[in-house]
């Protein structure tokens, strides 16, 4: 007895027919060149992030995507200008930031705040505080204070240089800009050392009732 060959209508062994197998497989190739394109789209749209980024991120630090273009005189002045701004910073956090913090503000109760302090506004006043730090009491925008302030200059072994750019960084920095500051010097740096040569102890930590004697708050330089 000879045996029917089965039909391509016919149901296989697992159940699907010839017919019902190549309309599946067709319709997962046309879902898969249908994701082709926008997949395709999707990798352009992150390498264009990417080189955007990236060109951001070279021009804010100063670097070139293009060595052959030469930079103006403006934009060199401008990249020492943001390296130097960047050093101080990094200066201030180091020496200073621990207790004052690297916003200003300080620690409650324990340390006072720079930021917005009238304890600013003499330059020498700052500058003669960081040689030889201060002792005792002291009250701060209305707020009582006893710690020791070290020698900072002496602790972090800040060159004359060091001091100047430190000094000017917290008077212009936060809300202390608002007060426009003149700029501290190295003959203020030289002044406020003579100063304290005059003292009976030129190398004593300041008290805040001695060191307003010398530099009353008010009494902008």
């Amino acid at each position: 007895m000879s045996k029917k060959g089965k039909g391509k209508s016919d149901p296989g062994a697992d159940g699907f027919t010839d017919r019902e197998l190549q309309d599946t497989h067709g319709s997962e190739r046309k879902v898969r060149e249908g994701l082709f394109l926008p997949f395709f789209l999707f990798l352009i749209a992150c390498a264009w992030f990417a080189w955007g980024s990236i060109s951001l991120f070279v021009d804010a630090n100063g670097f070139s995507l293009n060595p052959e273009r030469q930079l103006t005189e403006a934009e060199i002045e401008a990249q020492k200008i943001r390296a130097q701004e960047m050093q101080t910073e990094i200066l201030f956090k180091n020496s200073c930031g621990a207790c004052h913090q690297a916003n200003g503000a300080g620690i409650p109760g324990s340390f006072p705040p720079l930021d917005g302090s009238d304890w600013l506004d003499n330059g020498q006043r700052v500058i003669s505080l960081t040689l030889v730090g201060m002792s005792g009491p002291v009250e701060v925008m209305g707020q009582q204070y006893n710690s020791l302030m070290p020698k900072i200059a002496e602790t972090y072994n800040l060159k004359d240089e060091d001091i100047v750019s430190v000094v000017n960084y917290v008077r212009r920095s936060w809300s202390n800009a608002s007060k426009e500051y003149a700029e501290v010097t190295l003959e203020d740096v030289a002044a406020a050392r003579k100063a304290l040569e005059e003292r009976p102890d030129p190398a004593a930590p300041w008290t805040a009732e001695d060191v307003l004697k010398q530099y009353p708050l008010g009494a902008a330089d």
